[in-house]
């Protein structure tokens, strides 16, 4: 099991009572103590860098699930404007198709009030 393997990484107790049997059969020598101590310290700051970024991956998660919402928020809006847009040139293209002049004077000051919207907006 992939819990049983870390459990038994972490677990200085064990590794304590390990340095305990070799210094009482006097075989470990002071420099094993000391490498044995930094490999201990070198695993508890590796754990703590595991869980920082573990703690950044969920952040991320976070962040993306928001970023969804607002985009499903933008496509509503979007869809939205679009049938309004295309409602607004249908009605447009009936005007430009009719024969009427007072019609293409509308149609006209229209074009010219986007224009003129547009340059103001830049």
């Amino acid at each position: 099991k992939p819990s049983d393997k870390r459990r038994h990484i972490f677990c200085v107790p064990r590794r304590v009572a390990m340095r305990g049997r070799a210094a009482a059969k006097g075989g470990a020598s002071s420099s094993e103590y000391y490498m044995e101590q930094e490999n201990d310290d070198q695993i508890g700051l590796l754990a703590g860098k595991v869980s920082a970024l573990r703690g950044i991956a969920v952040q991320i998660g976070d962040h993306v699930r928001e970023d969804n919402k607002m985009l499903d928020g933008l496509d509503d809006r979007f869809d939205s404007a679009g049938s309004l847009l295309s409602g607004t040139m249908a009605r447009l293209g009936k005007l430009a198709s009719s024969k009427d002049s007072r019609h293409m004077l509308y149609l006209a000051l229209f074009v010219v009030a986007v224009i003129l919207l547009i340059y103001k907006l830049r």
